[in-house]
């Protein structure tokens, strides 16, 4: 017996929310390994401050609960959608 399984379909906004979330953590993370290297070994490389790495954090969560935010619609407004067109048949 097999299960059905759900197909992810991201929507272009959807893709572009996660791409700047993407983005924004990995320059987080990016950021603090440059920092941990600049002091453990000394080099002098430039890395962002607290408010920096806040505000990267900040990009990312946003992104990241929109993109949530707009999936979820999107799956109640056809599960509505699809709720309306079975009880118009009967």
């Amino acid at each position: 017996m097999k299960k059905d399984k759900k197909q992810v379909v991201y929507t272009t906004s959807e893709r572009l929310t996660l791409f700047v979330f993407a983005l924004s953590f990995c320059a987080y993370i990016i950021n603090v390994l440059l920092g941990k290297a600049s002091i453990h070994w000394g080099w002098n490389t430039f890395y962002l401050s607290n408010v920096g790495e806040f505000i990267l954090l900040l990009f990312a969560s946003v992104a990241l609960i929109a993109t949530a935010l707009h999936a979820e619609h999107r799956e109640e407004s056809q599960s509505t959608n699809h709720e309306k067109g079975e009880n118009s048949h009967e």
